[in-house]
């Protein structure tokens, strides 16, 4: 057998020259990044011909990112000198093997030629021979490629430098006596390797070679043909479809035109003949109302002359009774009557209006008043309340609305009106305060809203000038120090330890909460600085505490329960200065305890000093700028005020509008003096008018008005048969009208409208149908439905519905044609056809030629293409599939003979492939023994009948119907089914069957989740090693099981317990095999003991090393 004995690493990341001895069984551990996967990585590249940086590191570490540049240049400081980075040099990976049954050793490796620029050559070489004792270094420096070419061709046989990684695998494989790649697949999987639930995944990626999925894209091409050709032919019968839907329309619509164009035939022959009837009714009208205007003509003749006979005798009446003195004289008295009532009225009602404008004018100011009043709840507006009683009161007598308020006295208007003009003096003056208060209210409101902004961001009030003027000392300190210098403000460095007492703290500080610190060394400067800023008429003057010279020149330790133990600071200068300035200042209970101490305070403000006690100020307690907390009660006292001042802007804005906006009042001087008197004066003109009334009606009765009674009686008598008789002509003289007016109609409109419509009628049926339809047809059935329904207008009612039904439905089969006419161009485009012709000849003559030539010619194309698919679907799928499917069939059955012969503990493992059920219709097929006889073939009925609809399912799973370029969502599922039904994985279900000694049986599939991690781990350990011992042929005692024997495993048995591991490296034994296993520190002390060789990675900083590890190390 062939053992790898060495491996050498030439500046393998910080493996600078480590060559590692190995024997059959090798353990290499250590800690975390230690480097074990460093090795396993190198080894990797020897082993399988690839510098793939795929393969790096995947037990270890999934996500790792390492590199091959990343292992060869190192990833250290550039300083460092032993840092490769910006330098040409040489890094080796060498393994050496010994061949016991030729008694020989041979070396296969790589050497990296890497440049400063960055660029590298890779060049693997094999040699008959061991690894050299300078182990390819000379000078302290690994050799050059011209150095190992040179020392291969003086110091070794069959050498070989390759020129392609495929070359040297081929001589790989020769040289272990393995003669197939699958040993490097199987190498790579094993160092990856995880126990994994999934049990066809495992057998068919860590056992099986897996076979290649078979070639379907001329298949699919012949499929895509054939069910091109098939849709054509669809197309093809849907167009014959459409176009016979098309002649049946075009049926329809020549049947439902018939039947309009005869209704329509005996619609307008019955509307001539009710024409006719309808001229011979108006020319006898005509000649009616010739005579019945005759007759009134005399009517009215002989009217007028009694008319004219009463109305002489009616005149005569008439001038008896105006020359009478009687009449004379009562037509004086009802003119002097009519003048004197116009007169009255008018001063009535100009009186009325002018007393209903002081009612209002009364109301409205009572009005305001209660208005006011009711606003008025501090009592501001006590002068408009008072004036406003004093104007009610002056009111009361104006307030009627009546015209009989002028009768009052004129110093009663006075009166009103000095009261209005003292209510609208005081609404004045109060809206001239009410504004200057609402004016300095928004001011004030505008102020607390902006420096609540800045509050909210964190930002303390503080009195202006204050942050500029440290802002300037921070400034000019540091330009004369040379370094940044702290100014902080004595408030912004305390906090209130206890919130009760933070009332005392502010209010006893006042201002000096606000003074600057410095450090004592920056004070001199700081001095002279603020000296000159303070002369800036910008800047307040801010106090610039000197805490060196107070911690020098004052006692600071704060008594007991002092004031400065209510405040907290992580600064030493504040602290300073607060012990000082507090430290002596008694926190007392009540002011009870004041006395007993020379300076005291309570938490509410009572101030005991230099025996004197006082209140501190309200204003200067709450004024809060002390601590984090501040801006919080500063932001809470700020919305209340702010909540204050828009309430009393609410309150008082519409008072203020109300105030302001007052209309000049009606009782003014000028009304008072100068109106107020007319109207007194119109006043008294009535009541004078009122008597002169009673006058006349006084000599109304002194004249005789019997004789002139008598003689209008006789008028009006008179007047009553002359309105009779004259009513009586006129009616006539009306009917005259109406009768010409009916004449003229029937002459010059009507008559000569149903002549032309009339004569138009009959042009209409001589053009629209022949003279042949007419006799033949029209005429015919018009008789016939005249004899039934006995009128023209009957005929024409009967048919005018169905005519309009029969034309909506001639329509309706119009349109459907068209419609269905425009629907085959558009589906079937180009298509040159009119949708809109009135005959159908086109889609006729289209219609007979699909049937009669293009279907049979595509059905025979469909025909020829499907046999093409079938055929390689046949040779190129199925058989391809069941070639696969038996060779991993036959490969499972190797593998169960190899778990035969390796028994584990008392248990024993076989696995076991069948075919999928979700898949079985699918596998029968592809495996059907009917395929393997020589007169059955996929087009063979009885293969048809049996698994056709199956084939024609599968082609569209992995073929799309036509060429067009599918949607990515069409396109990924198609290429998922390809995937799918491709893959012969997808047609078995692999299990594995466990054995115990009482010969029980189990699926590891029904009792994965019963079992520990280390039983589920055991099994497929046992199938790899079984593979591999197959793979290497070591039960074949011939020359051709003289192979290589060695397996790698990174982070194995990680799950196992001791015992198991124990049986797996006795089973690895047995078997022959050479191991090298990466396993993490916590496995060392269950397999030190087993092992040929423990190896430990140990890693100091940029340097890593192979030490030996014995047992005393693993118990330390």
């Amino acid at each position: 057998m062939k053992k790898l004995k060495k491996i050498l690493l030439i500046n393998w990341l910080y493996f600078d020259r480590e060559l590692i001895e190995v024997g059959d069984v090798n353990f290499l551990t250590g800690r975390n990044g230690a480097g074990k996967s460093t090795v396993i990585d190198a080894l990797q590249i020897v082993l399988l011909g690839e510098t793939n940086a795929r393969n790096f590191n995947l037990a270890a570490n999934e996500r790792s990112q390492r590199t091959l540049d990343g292992y060869l240049r190192a990833d250290m400081d550039e300083n460092n000198p032993r840092s490769r980075r910006g330098k040409d040099f040489s890094s080796y990976i060498a393994c050496e093997f010994y061949d016991d049954a030729e008694r020989s050793s041979f070396v296969c490796g790589v050497m990296f030629d890497c440049r400063s620029d960055g660029s590298r050559r890779d060049h693997f070489f094999i040699y008959t021979g061991t690894l050299p004792e300078n182990c390819f270094i000379e000078n302290g420096e690994a050799i050059d490629l011209p150095s190992l070419r040179r020392f291969l061709k003086e110091n070794c046989r069959r050498a070989e430098v390759c020129e392609t990684q495929w070359e040297y695998r081929r001589n790989l494989l020769s040289r272990w006596n393995v003669h197939t790649e699958q040993v490097f697949r199987m190498l790579k999987k094993a160092v990856s390797f995880r126990p994994i639930v999934d049990i066809q995944q495992f057998i068919t990626e860590n056992i099986c070679d897996v076979p290649d999925k078979p070639d379907i894209e001329a298949m699919q091409q012949n499929i895509r043909d054939y069910k091109r050709h098939e849709q054509m032919a669809q197309r093809q019968e849907e167009k014959l479809a459409a176009l016979n839907e098309i002649a049946k329309l075009y049926g329809e619509m020549r049947d439902t035109a018939g039947r309009w164009k005869l209704e329509s035939f005996l619609v307008q022959w019955s509307r001539s003949e009710t024409l006719q009837a309808q001229i011979d009714g108006r020319e006898q009208e005509k000649r009616a109302c010739g005579e019945k205007r005759a007759a009134a003509q005399q009517k009215i003749d002989r009217l007028a002359a009694e008319v004219q006979q009463k109305e002489a005798q009616r005149q005569e009446y008439i001038r008896k009774k105006d020359s009478s003195n009687a009449c004379r004289e009562l037509e004086e008295l009802d003119r002097a009557g009519r003048r004197l009532l116009d007169e009255q009225e008018k001063l009535t009602r100009r009186l009325e209006n002018e007393a209903l404008e002081i009612k209002r004018e009364a109301l409205r100011l009572e009005h305001l008043g209660e208005t006011v009043l009711s606003w008025d709840e501090e009592g501001s507006l006590d002068a408009v309340c008072e004036a406003a009683q004093q104007v009610r009161g002056a009111y009361e007598p104006l307030r009627s609305g009546e015209m009989s308020i002028f009768a009052q006295p004129q110093s009663i208007f006075e009166t009103a009106q000095q009261a209005t003009d003292a209510l609208m003096n005081a609404m004045q003056e109060a809206s001239h305060r009410l504004g200057d208060r609402l004016t300095e209210a928004r001011e004030q409101l505008g102020k607390r809203k902006k420096v609540l902004a800045g509050l909210r961001d964190n930002v303390k009030d503080y009195p202006r000038g204050l942050l500029a003027c440290r802002a300037r000392l921070e400034s000019e300190l540091a330009q004369q120090v040379g370094a940044p210098v702290a100014v902080d403000i004595l408030a912004d460095v305390l906090e209130i330890a206890d919130e009760a007492w933070r009332g005392a703290v502010e209010g006893y500080l006042g201002s000096q909460k606000l003074y600057f610190l410095v450090e004592p060394a920056y004070y001199p400067q700081a001095l002279h600085l603020y000296d000159s800023i303070r002369r800036d008429p910008k800047f307040r003057a801010f106090g610039l505490v000197d805490i060196g010279s107070l911690r020098e020149k004052e006692q600071l330790r704060p008594m007991d329960g002092s004031l400065a133990g209510k405040v907290e600071t992580e600064n030493p200068l504040a602290r300073i200065y607060v012990d000082y300035l507090l430290g002596r200042v008694k926190c007392c209970a009540s002011v009870d305890e004041l006395r007993q101490y020379k300076t005291a305070i309570t938490a509410e403000g009572m101030l005991y000093q230099g025996y004197v006690a006082r209140a501190l100020s309200r204003e200067r307690m709450e004024d809060a700028f002390i601590g984090r907390y501040a801006v919080t009660l500063r932001i809470r006292r700020l919305e209340e005020e702010t909540a204050q001042l828009e309430d009393e802007l609410a309150c008082w804005e519409p008072v203020f509008s109300v105030l302001s906006r007052q209309k000049q009042p009606l009782l003014l001087p000028y009304f008072v003096q100068k109106v107020v008197p007319e109207r007194q004066g119109d006043y008294l003109r009535v009541e004078e008018i009122r008597e002169e009334n009673a006058a006349l009606e006084e000599q109304r009765g002194h004249i005789n008005l019997m004789w002139i009674e008598e003689q209008e009686a006789l008028i009006e008598r008179l007047s009553g048969e002359i309105h009779a008789l004259s009513r009586q002509k006129e009616e006539q003289i009306s009917l005259r009208g109406q009768l010409d007016e009916r004449i003229r109609q029937l002459t010059d409109e009507i008559l000569p409208g149903q002549y032309r419509e009339q004569s138009e009628m009959q042009t209409l049926l001589e053009r629209e149908y022949t003279e042949a339809y007419r006799d033949e047809t029209g005429v015919p059935r018009y008789r016939i439905e005249l004899a039934r329904l006995k009128k023209p207008e009957n005929v024409l009612h009967a048919f005018s519905e169905s005519r309009e039904q029969a034309e909506k439905d001639t329509e309706t089969a119009r349109s459907r044609l068209f419609a269905a006419r425009r629907t085959y161009a558009e589906r079937f485009a180009p298509c040159p056809f009119r949708a809109e012709a009135l005959d159908n000849d086109e889609f006729d003559a289209e219609r007979r030629a699909l049937e009669e030539s293009e279907l049979p010619r595509y059905r025979r194309k469909i025909r020829a293409a499907r046999e093409s698919a079938m055929e390689q679907f046949q040779n190129d799928f199925l058989s391809r599939l069941k070639s696969s499917i038996e060779q991993v069939q036959a490969q499972v059955r190797n593998l169960n003979r190899a778990l035969r012969q390796a028994q584990f503990g008392t248990d024993s493992y076989q696995f076991r492939v069948d075919r999928s059920p979700d898949y079985a219709d699918y596998y029968d097929m592809i495996m059907a023994p009917e395929l393997m006889e020589g007169d059955i073939t996929l087009f063979s009925a009885q293969f048809q009948e049996k698994y056709g609809p199956l084939i024609d399912r599968l082609f569209s799973q992995i073929t799309m119907a036509d060429d067009t370029q599918p949607s990515a969502r069409r396109q990924s599922e198609l290429q998922e089914n390809i995937e799918r039904y491709t893959d012969f994985r997808t047609y078995l279900k692999f299990d594995l069957e466990t054995t115990d000694q009482n010969g029980s049986k189990q699926l590891l599939s029904q009792t994965m989740g019963t079992k520990s991690g280390g039983e589920t781990q055991t099994p497929f350990y046992i199938s790899v090693l079984a593979s591999f011992a197959q793979l290497y042929r070591v039960s074949d005692t011939s020359s051709l099981g003289n192979t290589v024997r060695l397996v790698v495993f990174d982070e194995a048995f990680n799950k196992m317990d001791s015992e198991r591991i124990v049986e797996s490296v006795r089973l690895l034994r047995g078997m022959g095999l050479q191991a090298i296993i990466c396993t993490p520190p916590d496995k060392v002390a269950d397999l030190m003991p087993i092992a040929d060789r423990t190896l430990l990675v140990d890693k100091q900083k940029y340097r890593m090393h192979i030490l030996p590890f014995g047992r005393e190390l693993a118990q330390e």
